[in-house]
C-alpha cells in the first residue's frame, strides 16, 4: 500500500510543471551580458564592419570612396605585389620601425636607469618628462617644423651664427635627411612614455637581488644582464610587441611634416595607402594594400610572441 502511495506521489510530482526562476535570478544572469554589450557593439561597428568592407573592396576596382566598382578578383593583389612603390614604401616602413625602436629603446633605458638610481628626482621627473608624449601630434609637428624650417628655422639660425654652415639647409626637404629627422622627432615624442613604463618596472625589482649579486662579486654589466633584463622581460616584451605595431602604423606625424615627400623619401606604407586611396583615387588597390599590410603585421606578431615571449 505504501509503495502504491509513493508511486502516485512521484507521478504527480513528475506531471507538475517545474517552478520558474525568480525574476531577480533571471536579471542576475543577463546583467553581465548587458554590461559587456556596449563595448562588444562598439568593437563590431568600429573594427569588424570596416575590416570586412576593406577586404571586400580589395576584390573590386573601386575608384572613389563610396562608388561602386566591378569585381576583378585578385587583380589588385597582383598589382600591389608587383608594384615597386609598394616595396619601396615597405622598405622605408622597415627603416622607420627599426630606427624608432633603436633610438627610443636607448633613450628610454638611459633615462629610466638614471632616474632609478636617483630616487630623489625620479618622482618629479616622472611628471615632467611625459610632457612631450601628451602634447598633440599637430602641435609637435608645427613646433619641429619651426625648428627645422629652411627659411626661418631656429636651427639654421644657430648653425649660421656659430659658423658651422654658410647657408640655410632645408632639412625636411633634403631626401637624405628627411626620414632620419622624422624618426628623431617621433622618438622625442614617444620615448618619455616608454621611460616611465620601464622606470616602474625597474622600481619593482627586489633590492635583495642586487645585494646578493654584490656579495657574489658581480659587476654592473653582469648585474644588468642577469638580474635587470630578466626581471623586466615581461614589460619589455609587451613594449616590443605593442610598440612595434604602433610605430608601424603611425601616419599623422609624417603626413603633417612632409606628406611623404620629398619625392616619396618619407613615404611609409600607411602614407602610401592613404595616397593611393585619396590622391590616386584607387580605393580597391589601397584596400588590397591594407589587407597585405595587416597580414604582414599578424605574421610578425605571431612570430614575436612565439620566439620573444619571456619564459616562465
Amino acid at each position: 500500500m505504501n509503495a502504491d502511495n509513493s508511486t502516485v506521489k512521484a507521478s504527480k510530482a513528475a506531471s507538475e510543471p517545474m517552478p520558474s526562476k525568480p525574476k531577480w535570478m533571471i536579471w542576475k544572469t543577463i546583467f553581465p551580458y548587458l554590461l559587456v554589450f556596449p563595448i562588444v557593439f562598439w568593437i563590431l561597428v568600429t573594427i569588424f564592419i570596416p575590416l570586412i568592407s576593406v577586404v571586400r573592396e580589395s576584390f573590386y576596382d573601386t575608384g572613389f570612396a563610396g562608388s561602386a566598382g566591378e569585381f576583378i578578383g585578385l587583380t589588385n593583389y597582383i598589382n600591389v605585389l608587383t608594384s615597386s612603390a609598394f616595396w619601396s614604401s615597405s622598405g622605408r616602413s622597415l627603416i622607420w620601425v627599426l630606427g624608432n625602436g633603436l633610438l627610443q629603446t636607448v633613450l628610454a633605458f638611459s633615462i629610466a636607469l638614471l632616474l632609478n638610481n636617483n630616487r630623489k628626482i625620479s618622482n618629479i621627473a616622472r611628471t615632467w618628462m611625459v610632457i612631450p608624449w601628451i602634447v598633440p601630434t599637430i602641435v609637435v609637428a608645427i613646433f619641429w617644423q619651426w625648428i627645422f624650417n629652411g627659411s626661418y628655422g631656429i636651427l639654421n639660425a644657430i648653425l649660421i651664427n656659430t659658423g658651422l654652415i654658410d647657408s640655410s639647409i632645408n632639412f625636411l626637404g633634403n631626401p637624405s635627411l628627411t626620414l632620419p629627422i622624422i624618426i628623431f622627432i617621433n622618438s622625442w615624442n614617444w620615448f618619455p612614455f616608454l621611460a616611465v613604463v620601464l622606470l616602474a618596472a625597474l622600481a619593482n625589482i627586489p633590492e635583495e637581488l642586487y645585494e646578493a649579486s654584490a656579495v657574489d662579486g658581480a659587476n654592473r654589466i653582469q648585474t644588468f644582464r642577469f638580474i635587470t633584463i630578466p626581471s623586466i622581460a615581461p614589460v619589455t616584451f609587451a613594449i616590443g610587441l605593442v610598440g612595434t605595431l604602433w610605430m608601424f602604423n603611425i601616419f599623422d606625424l609624417i603626413w603633417v611634416l612632409t606628406e611623404g615627400g620629398p619625392a616619396g623619401y618619407s613615404t611609409t606604407l600607411p602614407v602610401q595607402i592613404y595616397q593611393t586611396a585619396f590622391r590616386q583615387y584607387a580605393v580597391g588597390s589601397a584596400s588590397a594594400m591594407s589587407v597585405i599590410t595587416a597580414l604582414i603585421l599578424v605574421i610578425f606578431a605571431t612570430l614575436f610572441i612565439k620566439f620573444a615571449a619571456p619564459k616562465e
